[in-house]
């Protein structure tokens, strides 16, 4: 029998546990989810759950798919996070304080959810896979060749520069850079551009959405034209938007201009900018998958 796999996503809002011993059983499964609030308080919650899964069935490896900036060789949330309390935060020393020395895999959450949609959803068969989400904020994950690409860091996409559109004269959300992509299209930018506050999202015929399509038009634009990607993915909770992508695939098409020639691009281009096949289970089965590759 499979060893069963601990899953960590920690996202910058919410946290979401899982166990499993297939990533289907990880994507099918009834999530544990709880605040991201601090530290202290967030790591006792996951671990009294982990620790009662472990007791029914110990745990073989954990994985994690952490917000970031992450050192990924410290295994080390970075002091430039704007999640101030969790700067210097080590999931590394955590897992081992906390469960001894279990084989643990990480990466960012957008990094994992990036390669289980290239193991196990729209990605499967592609060597080059783009992985974008729009939330809270805005983040992504890049796999060339079955491996999360990694180099001085890891790509933060979210923080690319799109052009601004004539009249908008927001300032931008983001708290490092101001109006890069997330501070001009995440969720936060919705909510602050439209001072829109609650729980129920902005109307899918609200002017919003058609700015929103634009700027994230440019950031898909941005990723073919650097990555040549195969396939690129756009989850997050904006994406649920009522013909949000639909618009998204139009604005790319028309502003690649045919001049990169190929089907993809063109009259297939609804098979090209997809959403995740995994859905919101995406970053957890990606916690799993970094879990069993670390226990392998």
């Amino acid at each position: 029998m499979d060893p069963m796999i601990g899953a960590i996503e920690a996202g910058g809002t919410k946290v979401v546990l899982a166990v499993g011993r297939a990533w289907r059983d990880v994507r099918d499964a009834e999530h544990y989810v709880i605040a991201t609030t601090t530290p202290r308080e967030t790591l006792d919650r996951v671990t009294a759950w982990l620790r009662q899964r472990d007791a029914e069935s110990p745990l073989g490896a954990i994985g994690v798919a952490s917000f970031g900036p992450v050192d990924l060789t410290r295994s080390t949330i970075t002091n430039t996070t704007p999640k101030i309390p969790w700067r210097g935060v080590s999931w590394s020393q955590f897992i081992e304080r906390e469960f001894g020395a279990l084989p643990m895999g990480i990466d960012t959450d957008t990094g994992a959810a990036a390669l289980a949609e290239f193991r196990f959803g729209a990605g499967r068969g592609k060597d080059v896979v783009v992985y974008l989400t729009i939330g809270t904020g805005i983040g992504g994950g890049l796999v060339v060749g079955g491996r999360v690409v990694h180099g001085l860091l890891h790509p933060e996409l979210g923080h690319m520069v799109v052009a601004r559109r004539a009249g908008d004269d927001f300032a931008g959300s983001c708290p490092i850079h101001g109006d890069c992509l997330e501070g001009l299209a995440s969720g936060v930018a919705v909510a602050q551009r439209w001072k829109h506050e609650g729980g129920s999202p902005l109307p899918a015929n609200h002017v919003a959405w058609e700015l929103e399509s634009e700027y994230l038009a440019d950031a898909v634009r941005n990723v073919v034209t650097i990555t040549a990607a195969q396939v690129v993915i756009l989850g997050g909770g904006i994406m649920s938007v009522p013909g949000l992508l639909g618009r998204i695939r139009e604005k790319v098409r028309d502003s690649l201009n045919g001049y990169l020639a190929v089907a993809q691009l063109t009259n297939e281009i609804d098979s090209y900018v997809v959403a995740p096949e995994l859905g919101a289970s995406a970053g957890v089965v990606g916690a799993f998958t970094l879990g069993a590759d670390a226990l392998a």
